[in-house]
């Protein structure tokens, strides 16, 4: 069967080798009656090749398709869509026509007969990112044009006399029916919009409140979708907004998924801990739980460093095994912010008991170190600060730790230096 295909704009085939035989010929002579497809795929795949290179590019710098295909583009739309960045032609105030003139180093809207500047300023517009205890994000559908049909975050532009958080709460309420509560600021971003024109886009963390949640104004439906799944977005915007919100929760993320590993009976926690002051305070809560729960580990790794370290105090382990008990004790009322419950008093005595076996001050002290050392190491072990926490988050629990040790080396001090031994 032969297969005749005619393409009137291909003058020659480029598919032909030097001898002018066509290449596909030359590999198997019945092949060359499908030559001309031949060369229809391999242009087909030539010309696609710009289209794929550029849905990358948008890919990897968060650009949708309506964004680019508008503003490369700029479509004539028609239908019932109207189109609001509509060019100024007459001048409101005296009806003249407006011409562009540089004024300021930029070209502006110009009324030369009433001597009027038209400044085209960022529309005001919030957003809000609301987000579950299953790190579930909450989206909208679009009803109308721009974008219509594709989700985002609940957004909407800021009336007259209104504050941009209070924008934010309000669209919430209207598109999705939830009542929030405003958090921090998450992103300020401005954009060029074939349909609004320049906008400035703030989006806040916002915390549900009350309400139930439910589509209405602008938005066709409203769910919540995990936020490393979502769908294609149809404003930028947003997406870099979250972008942001996942980078700045990342770590207390990865503190709370460590806790549950490591204590899966315990009540679930918050999936996201937004405040650094929470960060801590969960942190001090694995520790607390880490030295409730493997305290013989721990008693036993540092008894290991002892004979190994500090060999001449292997005679006395027994009488610093209670002590190095009594210690762990006291780091958990510690982290637990119990500072109250901690009997420095009978540290005093420790040190006088020390003082009583001729045991070193400075081994005792050495000893004192290599516990605290074993705390670290057993939740290194855990793998609790695997994940690159804030610098200052790791520090603030390092000098707690420390500050809690030199109290206790205090005391042990105090009562050795005071005992009649000495």
């Amino acid at each position: 069967m032969n297969v005749i295909v005619s393409y009137p704009w291909i003058k020659t085939n480029p598919k032909k080798s030097d001898s002018g035989e066509c290449a596909l010929c030359s590999i198997h002579p019945e092949w060359g009656q499908f030559c001309e497809v031949f060369l229809c795929f391999s242009l087909i795949q030539w010309y696609l090749r710009p289209a794929i290179s550029i849905v990358g590019i948008l890919k990897k710098y968060g650009i949708t398709k309506g964004d680019f295909v508008f503003r490369f583009f700029k479509p004539h739309v028609s239908g019932n869509v109207m189109v609001m960045n509509k060019k100024r032609l007459f001048c409101c105030y005296c009806g003249n026509t407006i011409i562009q003139s540089e004024i300021e180093g930029k070209l502006r809207d110009y009324c030369s007969h009433c001597n009027t500047v038209f400044y085209e300023n960022p529309l005001p517009v919030a957003s809000c990112i609301v987000v579950n205890e299953g790190r579930e994000i909450l989206l909208v559908k679009r009803k109308n044009e721009p974008y219509r049909g594709m989700w985002c975050l609940p957004i909407g532009f800021a009336e007259t006399d209104e504050e941009v958080k209070d924008t934010a709460l309000r669209e919430l309420e209207e598109e999705a029916g939830i009542k929030g509560k405003i958090i921090r600021l998450i992103d300020v971003d401005t954009i060029e919009n074939y349909f609004y024109g320049s906008m400035a886009i703030v989006t806040y963390e916002a915390e549900a409140a009350g309400g139930t949640l439910r589509a209405g104004d602008d938005a066709s439906d409203a769910g919540y979708f995990p936020i490393m799944k979502l769908p294609e977005l149809a404003w930028s915007s947003n997406k870099k907004a979250i972008d942001i919100y996942i980078d700045q929760n990342r770590d207390s993320w990865a503190m709370v998924d460590s806790f549950k590993r490591l204590f899966p009976d315990m009540d679930p926690m918050e999936g996201f801990l937004p405040k650094a002051e929470e960060q801590k305070r969960l942190l001090s809560n694995i520790l607390m739980k880490i030295i409730e729960r493997d305290r013989e580990e721990i008693s036993r790794n540092w008894s290991e460093d002892i004979k190994a370290m500090v060999p001449n105090l292997t005679l006395h382990l027994e009488a610093l095994a209670g002590m190095n008990k009594d210690v762990l004790m006291a780091v958990r009322h510690w982290l637990q912010g119990k500072s109250r419950a901690i009997d420095f008093e009978k540290f005093t005595k420790m040190g006088e008991n020390l003082s009583r076996l001729n045991i070193p001050l400075p081994d005792a002290l050495n000893a004192m170190a290599l516990s605290r050392n074993s705390i670290w190491s057993h939740v290194v072990q855990k793998k609790i600060l695997s994940s690159p926490l804030k610098i200052y988050t790791t520090l603030e629990f390092n000098n707690r730790i420390i500050f809690i040790y030199d109290r206790i080396n205090y005391y042990i001090t105090t009562g050795y230096c005071g005992s009649p031994n000495t």
